[in-house]
């Protein structure tokens, strides 16, 4: 479980605060994903979480720990972090990379040449094929299931995600989020993700939460959200995949029925 009580960060001493009162729960086993536009808060509330960034003031437990009050070295061992830059070593091999977490908890070397092909069997990437390989001879998504195998490496039971797809492109970002999702499952990992895709996160989350200008404005399933917004800006931002659908069925149906896309979209293009 991860519990966020009244948390607030300012970089500028109190004049102005990008995360203000934040409050949630993210219970054990469940994905929420803090959704919302450039300069929201969300980044910085994650990363929060695992001390990247400080709080100026609230507390954050993870499990039965007060995050403030614990090291943040020995915190971050034990929480899996995936961002959108990846961030592999690139003078390392693929089983070097996940072995970075396994090899500072001074593990026995049989058991991270075991844990590195276990990783890899479960992120779809063969070990005798991808064990050798350097980051620079990976796809873009090969190197996100690589950097999703790191973060798991020494088995943790929290998983923070910074807009990890979005480097991607559509189709593999569609289908490693669906994978990332039944690893998640699978392992029963609470996760915190973050990203502005409104479409992504209410086909990933069990829970959202929406941000605007540093401060929640609303928390829960995405049916609920999309059924009674907290308010306008909640709205706005549940109504957008509808809207994109209502324009893609008018351009198919102006494309079945002969006619120039203007009038599908209502402009000249």
């Amino acid at each position: 479980m991860i519990v966020l009580e009244g948390v607030s960060k300012s970089f500028d001493g109190g004049r102005r605060f990008s995360v203000q009162d934040v409050s949630l729960r993210v219970p054990e086993g469940r994905l929420l994903v803090l959704l919302g536009g450039s300069g929201c808060g969300k980044t910085t509330t994650l990363k929060m979480i695992n001390r990247l960034i400080e709080p100026t003031s609230g507390r954050i437990r993870v499990g039965d720990r007060d995050v403030g009050k614990t090291d943040p070295v020995e915190l971050r061992r034990g929480i899996g972090y995936v961002f959108q830059g990846i961030g592999l070593f690139p003078h390392m091999s693929v089983a070097e990379n996940i072995a970075v977490v396994p090899r500072l908890l001074r593990w026995p070397r049989e058991r991270i040449e075991a844990r590195i092909d276990e990783l890899l069997d479960l992120v779809s990437l063969p070990p005798d094929q991808y064990r050798s390989r350097r980051p620079a001879q990976l796809s873009g998504g090969q190197q996100q299931r690589v950097g999703f195998a790191r973060a798991l490496a020494a088995g943790p039971s929290v998983m923070l995600l910074d807009e990890p797809f979005g480097a991607l492109d559509p189709i593999t970002r569609d289908g490693l989020r669906e994978e990332f999702m039944q690893i998640q499952r699978r392992l029963g990992l609470t996760a915190v993700m973050v990203t502005h895709d409104v479409t992504e996160a209410l086909l990933s989350a069990d829970l959202i939460a929406v941000m605007n200008a540093g401060r929640l404005l609303q928390v829960g399933a995405p049916h609920d959200l999309m059924g009674n917004p907290a308010d306008d800006f909640v709205a706005a931002l549940m109504a957008t995949p509808k809207r994109q659908a209502d324009r893609l069925e008018a351009l198919a149906a102006a494309h079945a029925n002969g006619e120039p896309r203007a009038s599908a979209t209502g402009g000249q293009q």
